[in-house]
């Protein structure tokens, strides 16, 4: 009864939208879209993940949204594809689940994905300034030998600049200087308002042409002669320009308090090597109700020398109290030979992981006897293995990887104590990412957002109380992707450069849990405690102390001349 009911609904539905029935489309046009969304205003919505189109400015966008939505109540099938479901059935389904508060929220969901779809395939060029689609009311942006053209006056005046054409010379005023060119001419001149002298001339590779009225130039080049970065999104046929000065020192002025604490870190610019040295005692009490509670320890030491264009570092463990417990399993049994277990034992107790790696090179050798013989147990007959076994080194070479290349930047940045910052560690690390990665720049602004707000939560200046050069903020109840139900306070010197702080955060999505996080000391000496307590089954406790000091060994970058290398393959 209840399916045919549904079905009754649909159908009826299906029929007064096809006759145009003015109250269903009142009831889809409004409210706007972006209210529906649960934005205060097109202009948020457009900043948001949902509505940042390439393609499409807000008002397209909406129109198209309610064109959708009026497609979809009439024949909801039209969105299946975008959720992955088969039948009425199935959606109705979802809906009583509750991925959808109703048929409305489908049918809006459904459009927006819709619009999603058309804005990635649309073959019309784009281009995007500061996170925003630029809008060009009639010509549209073009290519032409190989070069993205676009028409002056649009993209001049979304950069706030004041147009001028005189007899074949064409001008842009900003900010005290003044931007001259000529159509079909191959160069490009920047003069200094006040003084009239020419501040800088550049050759133009694609000369400016007139089309249907229209003046087009290579946005490369103006965009540039503005000051702006420019990256090409290929999938997306979007040029992507960006004022990066204004762009950092947008995100610096959310974040004051932990600039200031940043610069009053002791610089390591002029060290050649920084030792660090890193402890670790790690407890796991697993909770038995009937024959007591039962501590597992594990005490690690790492000790690493790095100069910014190389890494050695040597880290011993006793894992033992692994075997033990792993061995303690009646199932271990059936698993493992005596003779196994044995060598499980063994090698467990004595771990020795040593790292060597060239960051210029992007070579990275690797000796750990005691996993090679535990991974040998099977592999009776490998020569590589056992020759690990006895201590070779393992190599690879990263260059050319993305692992590589972001390794090899963030050592440097390590060593050299480089984090100018916020603004700039944030937009820096998200260039790189682009690259590294190959991801869409068109995303560029949204994921800097996205990076912004994450911080700010914790770190803004809004979250801080001053007494004197110590910051406190006092979080309370506060989630993210990252963590649930976030409470406690920190602190930050900005004379010193030293913090302290106790944070907690509890999440019951799955197992209960509750993690603790102690911390205090300064950024090359410091203190830190976790707790990670699981509801009913145990608590891993962390105590994990790292120093920071220079060294005058430098760190070897290969092997010692002798010892046998195998190659990853």
């Amino acid at each position: 009864m209840k399916k045919r009911n549904r079905f009754a609904a649909a159908a009826l539905a299906a029929l007064l939208l096809a006759g145009s029935a003015p109250s269903a489309l009142a009831l889809d046009a409004t409210p706007p879209m972006y209210q529906q969304f649960g934005y205060d205003s097109a202009e948020d919505f457009t900043r948001s993940y949902l509505g940042n189109f390439v393609h499409f400015d807000y008002d397209t966008a909406s129109d198209m949204f309610r064109r959708y939505v009026q497609q979809l109540h009439a024949d909801p099938s039209l969105g299946f594809s975008y959720f992955g479901l088969e039948d009425m059935d199935m959606l109705y389904r979802y809906i009583d689940y509750g991925q959808w508060k109703d048929m409305d929220d489908y049918c809006r969901q459904a459009a927006r994905e819709m619009i999603q779809t058309a804005d990635y395939r649309s073959e019309q060029l784009a281009v995007q300034l500061n996170g925003q689609a630029v809008k060009f009311p009639d010509a549209q942006p073009e290519k032409a030998n190989n070069r993205t053209m676009v028409p002056f006056r649009a993209i001049a005046e979304a950069l706030g600049a004041e147009v001028d054409y005189n007899t074949g010379a064409i001008t842009a005023k900003k900010n005290g200087q003044t931007l001259a060119f000529s159509l079909g001419g191959k160069q490009l001149t920047i003069t200094d308002d006040s003084t009239g002298k020419v501040i800088k001339t550049t050759a133009v590779d694609s000369a400016p042409y007139k089309k249907k009225g229209r003046t087009y130039v290579p946005v490369r080049f103006f965009a540039e002669a503005f000051g702006l970065t420019v990256q090409w999104d290929q999938d997306m046929q979007t040029a992507v320009l960006y004022d990066r000065a204004a762009l950092v020192s947008d995100i610096d002025s959310k974040f004051t308090v932990l600039n200031k604490w940043i610069k009053a870190q002791p610089s390591t610019k002029n060290a050649k090597t920084l030792r660090t040295v890193a402890t670790i005692g790690a407890v796991y009490t697993a909770f038995d109700t009937i024959d007591g509670d039962k501590d597992y320890k594990v005490d690690v030491k790492a000790e690493i020398l790095a100069n910014g264009q190389a890494i050695e570092a040597t880290v011993t463990v006793d894992l033992r109290v692994l075997a033990s417990y792993f061995l303690g399993d009646s199932q271990a049994d059936d698993v493992l030979t005596a003779a196994q277990a044995a060598l499980l034992r063994s090698a467990l107790s004595n771990v020795k992981l040593e790292l060597l790696c060239n960051a210029d090179s992007g070579d990275l050798y690797l000796k750990c006897p005691a996993v090679a013989k535990i991974l040998a147990m099977d592999e009776t007959d490998d020569a590589d293995l056992k020759a690990l076994s006895n201590g070779a080194w393992l190599h690879i070479n990263w260059a050319d990887s993305t692992f590589g290349t972001l390794f090899s930047e963030n050592l440097k940045i390590l060593k050299n104590n480089t984090f100018t910052s916020v603004g700039e560690s944030i937009v820096a690390a998200n260039e790189s990412n682009m690259t590294a990665y190959e991801l869409g720049w068109e995303d560029f602004y949204l994921n800097i957002k996205n990076d912004v707000n994450r911080l700010n939560n914790l770190l803004g200046d809004e979250q801080f109380t001053a007494s004197g050069s110590r910051y406190t903020a006092k979080i309370n109840g506060l989630s993210s992707d990252s963590y649930d139900n976030l409470t406690g306070s920190y602190t930050l010197n900005t004379a010193d450069g030293s913090f302290s702080g106790t944070l907690e955060s509890r999440s019951d999505s799955w197992n209960t849990t509750k993690t603790v996080l102690t911390f205090s000391g300064s950024v090359q000496n410091c203190k830190l405690s976790v707790t990670y307590h699981t509801k009913n089954t145990g608590i891993l406790s962390l105590d994990i102390t790292l120093s920071t000091t220079e060294s005058s060994v430098e760190p070897k970058n290969a092997p010692p001349a002798g010892d046998k290398i195998v190659e990853w393959t």
